[in-house]
């Protein structure tokens, strides 16, 4: 049987401000990327179909902090955090080889949620989510997506931006 042993993320760290916060990020969770589409049923067809409108759905990630950082707290509610690249890097075990990952994010950092407290030793975490405006993957140095909002990229692992004939259009 030749079967192939799943990728497995064997660390990471994160970066706001060029500021490591190794040992206090601990979660991240990263967006979902879902294209917006319409319903279409035309006469003479079998069913409802979704149709692509060249968009994507609101995006958002969450990051589990342990540690009350006073640059993440002024972020929330702020115009300029849209400003601020939230940068993780990762170790990567593909095949027993150890390849970078790294996740490029902005937005608008909107929501705290200072999570449970409990005594007896319990972690005191705070979850942040984040408005994803820009989203970068790139896989041992190969891009795998950008997604630019405010320019209307959407661009691949093929390098081609999935929205330049709508932005042509637009005379973007």
């Amino acid at each position: 049987m030749s079967g192939r042993i799943p990728s497995v993320l064997v660390d990471f760290n994160a970066f706001l401000k060029n500021e490591s916060f190794a040992g206090v990020a601990n979660k991240i969770t990263l967006p979902k990327v879902v294209m917006k589409t319409i319903d279409f049923d035309g006469a003479g067809i079998g069913g409802t179909m979704k149709r692509d409108v060249g968009k994507l759905e609101a995006m958002e990630s969450e990051v589990t902090i342990s540690d009350y950082s006073s640059k993440v707290f002024n972020l929330i509610g702020s115009r300029d955090s849209r400003d601020e690249q939230f940068v993780v890097k990762g170790a990567l075990d593909v095949g027993g080889q150890i390849k970078s990952v790294v996740v490029r994010m902005s937005g608008y950092w909107r929501e705290v949620d200072f999570n449970e407290w409990a005594a007896g030793g319990v972690e005191a975490t705070t979850k942040f989510v984040i408005n994803i405006e820009f989203f970068e993957l790139e896989v041992d140095n190969k891009r795998i997506i950008t997604i630019d909002k405010l320019n209307n990229d959407f661009i691949g692992p093929d390098g081609k931006n999935r929205n330049s004939d709508i932005k042509k259009a637009l005379g973007q």
